[in-house]
């Protein structure tokens, strides 16, 4: 708009309202004391205005979907996802736990969190980090395992969903250090139960160490001194062809990368 209609506008305004809002002096507008009076009124109705229009016009951030178990969501994404958000103010993370395998699209999800040999058919796989088994418990039975009196009562915890079982353990790592035989079992069906029986005190698990670095580091469980076992598996990044080319996918992925290398 030019000067002159601007200055148009103004004396029409004026002379709907029956008031000088303006002195014109040779240097420009000066307002009267009525135009400073109504100044701060339209000030703040133009300010409402422009808030209710950028209101109805956001457009909402853009929406990832990652699929993962319930054990990584809980004791490893969920507490870092506070970093996602404030490095990546533009995108919102909305979780689906599962521990099976996702339809991409029927389901539609972005990507998914999976663990595994990264083998799965008709689908993009990336490995985040490689896992190799440790074995955990509450920090009283780490002691019991210590006393060769108590050592064979401790109980061991068995996931009925994990990959790797007591009896494989033992037969490349285990058989000198504890005989999974002689000692009574807590069967539960997944490892998000799995850890709440160990730090709950109710036996020795076979853990990836995603799941238990904070308890660990903060005590609320321990490493007895028995070694471990590298059965070459790991949590992988898996999507579809058409999915993993997608910004907030590769910026997603790049993130996991980091926050693994960061926590192992």
């Amino acid at each position: 708009m030019t000067p002159s209609a601007v200055s148009h506008q103004l004396r029409l305004l004026e002379a709907q309202l029956e008031v000088t809002l303006f002195d014109r002096t040779d240097t420009g507008l000066v307002p009267t004391a009525k135009g400073r009076l109504l100044l701060p009124k339209l000030t703040e109705g133009f300010q409402v205005i422009s808030d209710g229009l950028a209101e109805i016009s956001a457009k909402p951030r853009p929406l990832l979907t990652v699929s993962c178990g319930l054990a990584f969501a809980a004791r490893f994404l969920v507490p870092r996802l506070v970093n996602w958000n404030a490095e990546h103010p533009d995108t919102e993370i909305r979780l689906v736990t599962t521990s099976r395998l996702v339809d991409f699209d029927r389901e539609d999800i972005d990507i998914a969190i999976r663990f595994g040999k990264g083998e799965w058919p008709d689908v993009k796989t990336e490995k985040i980090v490689d896992q190799s088994i440790e074995l955990v418990c509450a920090p009283d039975l780490s002691k019991a395992l210590l006393a060769e009196a108590t050592s064979s009562k401790v109980p061991l915890i068995v996931d009925e969903q994990s990959l790797v079982s007591w009896a494989q353990w033992s037969s490349n790592v285990g058989g000198k250090h504890l005989d999974p035989s002689r000692h009574p079992v807590v069967r539960v069906p997944d490892a998000s139960l799995s850890y709440e029986a160990a730090v709950s005190g109710q036996g020795l698990w076979l853990a990836w160490p995603v799941l238990t670095r904070d308890a660990v580091a903060s005590g609320i469980l321990v490493r007895p001194d028995i070694p471990g076992w590298d059965a070459n598996l790991g949590y992988w990044a898996v999507s579809t062809a058409s999915r993993w080319r997608r910004p907030q996918v590769r910026k997603f992925r790049a993130w996991l990368h980091q926050t693994c290398a960061a926590a192992v």
